[in-house]
């Protein structure tokens, strides 16, 4: 019922322009998707999103006197994640070129960390998720 979108990173991402909502001109439960490489993609976190603010906007339209209730069964190979999160797919294979923010992990202790490998970091260091500048060449 609002004319905008409450996630607007997910209206930009799904819809390539601003948050505000169009007229809806069809059944918002019901959307055919084109996936693959080719097509549209992939079923994702802001496809789903959108589609459930237009399906509520509809039923507190037609039922205002009603609660309502959403249960999802999703993969979430697809999902919604952080922005800078660790993902293989955003990562640079090679060194050097732009590379993502990605965050720092501190090392608080053995167990859970570092398993059974021998690595050179210890508790208390900080692991980076990319090159520094100070770091010798991987290979």
């Amino acid at each position: 019922m609002g004319k905008k979108y409450i996630d607007e990173a997910a209206a930009i991402k799904n819809r390539g322009k601003g948050i505000n909502k169009e007229t809806l001109e069809s059944n918002p439960f019901i959307f055919e998707f084109k996936y693959g490489a080719a097509k549209e993609g992939c079923w994702n976190y802001e496809h789903i999103i959108l589609q459930l603010y237009d399906c509520i906007d509809v039923l507190k339209c037609l039922y205002p006197q009603y609660d309502y209730l959403f249960v999802f069964d999703h993969s979430c190979g697809y999902d919604k994640q952080r922005e800078y999160g660790l993902n293989a797919e955003n990562m640079s294979k090679s060194y050097g070129g732009k590379q993502s923010l990605l965050h720092t992990t501190l090392i608080k202790e053995a167990s859970g960390y570092l398993g059974a490998f021998q690595c050179s970091l210890k508790p208390g260091d900080t692991q980076f998720m990319s090159f520094q500048p100070n770091d010798g060449r991987p290979f």
